[in-house]
């Protein structure tokens, strides 16, 4: 079904890029082709690629190289097609304006082939500039973001690091996984929190991956819920994995740590909605604290900040909506998400969601940089 729905916008973003930039042309009839040809593979990729995916005769290094293309040029005539929305809604009205006050408007008119090809050619180029610099974005180290929160309830200083969203698949470089873990060891922190979708892709084809990713280090612990990017890739696998990892997965439960912190997992809200065996428990995750201690919920989805308000909970740490990812997509995103990026207070409960560092689909980010997120917890 969701493919069908992709399919249906898909062909018709493509055949509106393909009218406004060739239709209206006076190019020869295989550079019409051409053009059309690429928009729509950009288009269609992500279905051409998860066939790839499970087609046994396909080797690595072919997959990664069509994941790479296709999913970039998915990014591109995505940017295209809103650049060349917005540039025809501001040309048409001041065309408009300029032909309601008398004057000849033919050298600005929308349908003014030379004019128009010179304007295609201008937003082709800029799509390809925005597309490079999203590119940069996503595949550079995820930036520092800082959370200090005060609080009587500890009795010493603590420093947690959130990680969330890294999307390990089998194409993602296994140097960039040693960056992102060598810039969350760099910060010291005193425990590390996994909020979802760290894994996504069949945990026997990450094994790489997997061995940097296990150099994460914190000398309270490392703490990891569930999002539904593990569900997809087999749920099981990837909690056995993490557990192999001294990763302790929190599903419905949670643990004290350093005495003063209780940190508390639930499946994430998606998943549990798909398979009524992995229901979200508030209740159980709480199991083993006490009023006194500082308790920290991670739930991959961050949507169910909203029905926590009774469970005594102080912080809530999320990730999932990736911030938007690629501009203008954010406003598709909040529409589906209430809370999309940064810091709440839901009903006296602070809420942090992680824009994640890294990417799902294109390895591009536009106004929604990656993240890796420190929270100095700061006895009051």
């Amino acid at each position: 079904m969701f493919f069908v729905a992709y399919l249906i916008i898909a062909i018709a973003c493509a055949s509106i890029t393909i009218k406004t930039l060739v239709g209206y042309s006076d190019f020869k009839l295989i550079s019409k082709i051409i053009i059309s040809l690429i928009v729509v593979f950009g288009w269609v990729s992500p279905v051409i690629i998860t066939s790839l995916r499970h087609y046994r005769g396909i080797g690595a290094g072919a997959y990664s190289l069509a994941h790479s293309i296709g999913y970039t040029l998915l990014g591109f005539v995505f940017i295209l097609f809103c650049l060349l929305l917005i540039r025809d809604m501001i040309w048409y009205a001041v065309y408009g304006s300029a032909r309601a006050m008398g004057m000849d408007g033919w050298s600005i008119n929308p349908k003014n082939i030379s004019v128009l090809g010179y304007a295609n050619l201008i937003v082709v180029l800029i799509s390809i500039a925005i597309c490079s610099y999203a590119v940069y974005n996503g595949t550079k180290v995820p930036a520092i973001k800082e959370v200090k929160v005060e609080t009587p309830l500890i009795k010493k200083d603590l420093r947690l690091v959130q990680l969330s969203d890294l999307h390990i698949n089998r194409t993602t470089s296994v140097n960039r996984v040693h960056r992102v873990v060598e810039a969350v060891n760099s910060l010291n922190p005193d425990i590390i929190v996994l909020t979802g979708d760290i894994g996504d892709d069949d945990v026997g084809v990450v094994d790489e991956h997997l061995a940097a990713l296990q150099y994460l280090s914190a000398p309270y612990g490392i703490y990891a819920s569930i999002g539904n990017h593990e569900f997809y890739n087999g749920l099981n696998s990837w909690i056995y994995q993490y557990g192999k990892m001294g990763f302790e997965v929190l599903f419905n439960k949670g643990v004290t740590v350093a005495n003063d912190i209780f940190i508390a997992g639930i499946p994430d809200a998606f998943t549990a909605n798909s398979n009524p065996s992995l229901n979200v428990n508030f209740s159980h995750s709480l199991a083993g604290s006490n009023q006194q201690q500082y308790k920290i919920l991670l739930s991959h989805n961050p949507e169910l900040a909203n029905s926590i308000s009774s469970f005594n909970f102080q912080m809530m740490l999320s990730g999932h909506t990736h911030g938007g990812q690629i501009f203008p997509f954010h406003i598709f995103v909040k529409k589906a998400n209430q809370y999309l990026s940064g810091d709440y207070d839901v009903n006296g409960i602070k809420l942090h969601v992680s824009n994640g560092a890294g990417t799902w689909g294109p390895n591009m980010r536009l106004f929604a940089p990656s993240e890796i997120t420190v929270i100095d917890l700061i006895k009051k």
